[in-house]
């Protein structure tokens, strides 16, 4: 796990509001092939509830990505994106043994 990765992906104000919606379930989706148990949502899903361009919204999703703090399915035309909780949880606990310990 790179830290400072991880930490850069979750530095910058707009991927982490994304990732707080992701974790919330705060961006309804429009994508049919995604349920509302699985919280995910798709790029189309954040530009329609940021108001930022596509590409912008691409660009983030796949720093996110790059990091492991999102992960990316590709579900017919759609592609979706999920949070890993697994990557975040192992993250918060190396974080903290790293810097508090």
């Amino acid at each position: 796990m790179e830290l400072p990765k991880i930490c850069n992906a979750l530095g910058n104000g707009t991927r982490f509001q994304i990732v707080r919606a992701l974790k919330d379930h705060t961006i309804n989706t429009g994508c049919d092939q995604i349920q509302y148990f699985e919280g995910a949502i798709s790029v189309a899903d954040v530009v329609a509830s940021t108001g930022l361009a596509q590409s912008t919204v691409s660009r983030h999703l796949a720093v996110l990505e790059s990091a492991g703090v999102v992960r990316r399915e590709k579900r017919g035309r759609w592609t979706c994106f999920f949070l890993n909780k697994g990557l975040l949880e192992a993250f918060s606990r190396e974080l903290y043994q790293t810097i508090c310990q």
